[in-house]
């Protein structure tokens, strides 16, 4: 896996989203959400591709990561959910340039 931040806790978090999607999708039903969902910040991989959907999954996963607990716990849940579907976007356009 590659490294993809400075932050220490950041690059945890983009790991960790790294690792799920491809033990939950694999590489070619990730390159299938890219080419047909273009235009959503996460290719709709978080709403149909079965990642974590609950709130309380994602914030888990940034406390996981070492994000200070009361931080994480008072983001909005739309806040939190919209921050998750860039990351994972993020980490979508990254590992398909290296495919």
């Amino acid at each position: 896996m590659k490294k993809y931040s400075k932050n220490k806790k950041l690059n945890t978090l983009l790991k960790n989203i790294e690792k799920s999607l491809i033990e939950d999708l694999g590489i070619n039903e990730i390159k299938r959400y890219y080419n047909e969902f273009k235009n959503c910040s996460d290719y709709n991989i978080v709403q149909y591709g079965n990642l974590l959907i609950y709130y309380a999954d994602i914030r888990k996963l940034y406390i996981d990561s070492g994000y200070a607990k009361t931080t994480i716990n008072n983001m909005s849940d739309s806040k939190i959910w919209e921050t998750y579907k860039r990351q994972v976007g993020y980490v979508v356009r990254m590992l398909l340039s290296e495919v």
